[in-house]
């Protein structure tokens, strides 16, 4: 009888430990198949060679390897998966990858709140439906490989300045892109001018466009990060990584490649970018 009861009881701690998450208790919860999942090779994200600049890197948004991940806060009831929302992010991480040397890149690590994390469903812990084991990043590879996660987990409140800037509304605000320039040390200048957006590009910046519904990018809003300019054509790397546009204007782009377009220097108001992210060294 005793030997019954003890096996009862050990039964019922297993069940409530399992109900208080307080511990990861089933197969899924591996940490050799998350770790397996994440080795994967991104299918889309790499380096490019941009005409006139040489190799960028390049990261898409709808990546499969973790375009499907949820991208919320914990407050919002959705799991809007990144593919869908996650421009901002991807923008930032490649003007920020591109701008400084890889060595530079985890620096964000110490202005986390928990460590950075990824799970085969969720690139923070709000949305794991699954209760995986994380993926913690801690290499330099590891920040580089997934930067467009951390900027989106950065986004949606992991961070120590208390930035949310990933909502209930469609894609994410510019809040989180100013503490992320100041965490990394560079200068980030706002502006609605065209031309100094160029000038900035041609001295070495790195610019995050916006583009506006109605245009050749978007039906709705959408970040791009301004790649080169020559005395002919704006260079954009597209974090939405496609093989058509099926927009207003989509016909003036000329795809190089899925995720990198050319727009002739005459055809730039077809993008109907109004707003400039400018990341300089200081």
């Amino acid at each position: 009888m005793r030997d019954f009861l003890s096996r009862i009881m050990a039964a019922l701690l297993c069940v409530c430990v399992f109900l208080g998450k307080s511990a990861h208790v089933s197969f899924a919860d591996d940490l050799s198949l998350t770790e397996a999942f994440f080795a994967q090779e991104e299918q889309y994200s790499g380096l490019v060679d941009v005409p006139g600049k040489g190799q960028m890197r390049y990261y898409a948004q709808n990546d499969p390897l973790w375009g499907g991940l949820a991208y919320e806060r914990n407050e919002t009831p959705s799991r809007r998966p990144f593919r869908d929302g996650g421009c901002g992010p991807t923008a930032g991480a490649m003007a920020i990858a591109n701008l400084l040397p890889e060595e530079e890149i985890a620096i964000i690590a110490s202005a986390a709140k928990q460590e950075y994390s990824l799970c085969p469903c969720s690139l923070n812990g709000f949305k794991c439906i699954k209760h995986h084991a994380r993926y913690v990043l801690t290499t330099p590879r590891d920040f580089v490989r997934f930067l467009p996660l951390v900027f989106g987990d950065f986004a949606t409140g992991n961070n120590q300045a208390g930035v949310y800037s990933r909502g209930e509304s469609q894609g994410t605000g510019t809040g989180f892109l100013y503490e992320i320039a100041r965490i990394y040390g560079v200068t980030l200048t706002a502006t609605g001018d065209y031309a100094a957006a160029l000038e900035a590009l041609r001295n070495g910046a790195t610019v995050v466009g916006h583009a506006a519904r109605g245009g050749a990018f978007t039906n709705t809003g959408h970040y791009l990060l301004l790649a080169h300019v020559d005395s002919e054509k704006l260079y954009i790397l597209d974090p939405l990584c496609r093989t058509e546009y099926n927009t207003n204007q989509g016909k003036k782009l000329e795809i190089i490649q899925p995720g990198l377009v050319a727009l002739r220097l005459e055809d730039v108001s077809a993008a109907n970018m109004g707003m400039y992210f400018i990341f300089q060294k200081n």
